[in-house]
């Protein structure tokens, strides 16, 4: 389970669980994950999750965070359900 991608999708479940400091952690943790594992190129989950941490911080973030959410789990193949089960404990 990919610990960013929870993070924005608890965040965008409910937008008060999750405090701005968070998402911006969250976001420079993703990146430097990424930026760690660029040279992987099975690193398809690390790339997505920077993208969805970053979505979370732009502009029109709800819609970029779930359109990101959604490409992260057509990319994976990891089971979206088990981390809204994570999100609703």
């Amino acid at each position: 389970m990919n610990k960013h991608i929870l993070l924005v999708m608890k965040w965008l479940d409910n937008k008060d669980s999750v405090s701005q400091d968070e998402l911006e952690e969250n976001k420079r943790e993703a990146w430097a994950v990424w930026a760690a594992n660029a040279a992987n190129a099975n690193a398809a989950d690390v790339d997505w999750a920077a993208d969805v941490a970053w979505a979370a911080d732009a502009a029109d973030a709800a819609a970029a965070a779930n359109y990101w959410i959604d490409e992260y789990f057509i990319e994976t193949g990891e089971d979206k359900n088990e981390y809204l089960k994570e999100i609703n404990k």
